[in-house]
């Protein structure tokens, strides 16, 4: 079985580098560059040809990795997705963020702000200075255009159509994508980046999807 981890917006690889999952094919996935105008199922159709479709495979996403991978699970057809820290369509979002969508909000994101916001995400999500430094390098080498374009992308987002298998891990200080729906695994005092923050923790309750 190969497990595909998809990393959340912003992010790359790395994301994943405190994640063990002994026993298992693991394929970190790298985000391809997004245009102003895509969505999240143009961004899984180039991340397609990353996965063997023709052998047994679970998709695993973060965040937005999550959103994405269920939009892949369309073109692959998974034994099941696990989505870490991520929604299932905009049903799920809280209020500020309907509201962003709304006035287009993302279109402000540029270098300068953020730089000017990451100081208050910190304050707001509090992390160790090793976790925040990852963080912060890969935001930037993600860099501004390709968040804003994402971001973007998430805000048209119509929301799943996976019927498949899913699986969902959730940490209940996520104050990113607030826990507002069903879970399968609780992660206690998890915030949106437990993935590095409770590492260990995320990687029981994904060997317990992944056997399910």
């Amino acid at each position: 079985m190969t497990v595909y981890l998809l990393p959340g917006m912003g992010c790359d690889a790395r994301l994943f580098e405190r994640l063990h999952l002994d026993g298992y094919e693991v394929v970190k996935l790298e985000w391809p560059s997004f245009g102003p105008k895509d969505t999240l199922e143009d961004i899984a159709g180039r991340m397609s040809a990353e996965v063997r479709s023709t052998e047994p495979h679970v998709l695993v996403g973060v965040s937005m990795g999550g959103m994405v991978a269920q939009e892949l699970a369309l073109l692959t057809k998974p034994e099941k997705v696990v989505l870490i820290s991520s929604w299932t369509g905009p049903q799920e979002w809280p209020m500020h963020v309907r509201v962003g969508a709304r006035l287009g909000i993302h279109g402000i994101i540029r270098e300068w702000t953020m730089r000017a916001s990451w100081p208050v995400k910190r304050l707001m999500d509090p992390r160790e200075g090793p976790v925040d430094r990852l963080l912060w390098d890969m935001a930037v080498k993600q860099t501004a255009r390709q968040l804003r374009n994402g971001t973007g992308a998430i805000m048209r987002w119509k929301g799943s159509r996976w019927t498949g298998p899913l699986v969902r891990i959730h940490g209940d200080k996520d104050i990113v994508t607030p826990l507002r729906f069903p879970v399968d695994h609780l992660v206690k005092g998890g915030q949106h980046v437990m993935i590095l923050t409770k590492a260990d923790e995320v990687a029981a309750c994904l060997r317990s999807a992944l056997t399910a």
